[in-house]
């Protein structure tokens, strides 16, 4: 369920999402698997009791403007999940989600419309789903500025599996960073991008950030995290078990959880 509904503050709420997946229905089953279980075990394969894996549980946050969230947890602790709920792209079976504003979510860096397509090309079709708000013209100068900035030059002409992980980095990474908007979903926004366009990057996203409403931010990185962020929400088992604004506090908690280093990353 979504509403726009919220304090003219609150940019998302999040209360009592609780989300799993169907194991079963992630195994590929083929035509004769499955015919052959009818055959072998007929009340089984049709009342048998299905695989669930639960990912999260009675979730419960709000974000506010000027609130840039650090997602913080182990591999698949659900921050990625947490985040595809937000963004509307996974329906939870329970809780509610009450967003106001635009969402802009940056899952991957090799993200591309259409690997056949130009880079040019996939740069434009990104643009229209980020930017449904621009008109064409608005959303030429906004792209062009964007591609400007990639630095890709004459393989902007290039077909898009024609890149490197790098340069798909570069452009995917320039265009979805080109405007702020009401609430701004990173997650592993560096994951691929070189060490020169990342150090390049680095001003342009604190801008964007700066410019957004509210963010959650997932990331590898403990120092960038503490740079960015000014709150810290900590998943474990299923559930936050902190959440506040000391996000020194919310990484030294993770870390005494896990024992080594910081991964916040999914």
């Amino acid at each position: 369920m979504t509403s726009t509904t919220t304090s003219d503050s609150q940019i998302l709420k999040v209360e009592n999402l609780s989300l799993s997946f169907d194991l079963d229905l992630q195994k590929g089953h083929t035509v004769r698997d499955v015919f052959v279980n009818l055959l072998t075990h007929p009340l089984q394969s049709v009342l048998g009791r299905r695989e669930v894996h639960k990912v999260l549980e009675n979730i419960n946050f709000e974000l506010k403007v000027g609130e840039k969230a650090a997602l913080i947890g182990e591999n698949g602790s659900g921050k990625t999940s947490l985040c595809r709920c937000v963004a509307g792209m996974i329906l939870p079976q329970q809780g509610t989600i009450q967003r106001k504003g635009n969402i802009q979510a940056i899952f991957s860096t090799a993200s591309a419309i259409h690997f056949s397509l130009t880079g040019r090309e996939n740069a434009f079709l990104l643009g229209e789903l980020i930017f449904p708000d621009l008109n064409k013209e608005e959303l030429k100068e906004v792209i062009e500025e964007a591609l400007e900035f990639s630095e890709l030059g004459k393989f902007l002409e290039a077909p898009f599996f024609t890149y490197s992980r790098g340069m798909q980095a570069r452009l995917f990474l320039s265009v979805v960073t080109a405007r702020p908007t009401e609430l701004l979903i990173l997650d592993e926004v560096y994951d691929g991008a070189d060490e020169f366009f990342q150090i390049k990057m680095q001003e342009r996203m604190n801008k964007v950030i700066e410019k957004s409403g509210a963010v959650l931010f997932i990331s590898h990185n403990a120092d960038l995290v503490g740079q960015v962020c000014n709150r810290a929400i900590v998943l474990s088992d299923k559930k936050i078990i902190y959440d506040g604004k000391n996000v020194t506090k919310g990484l030294a908690l993770y870390k005494s959880l896990h024992g080594g280093g910081y991964k916040t990353g999914q």
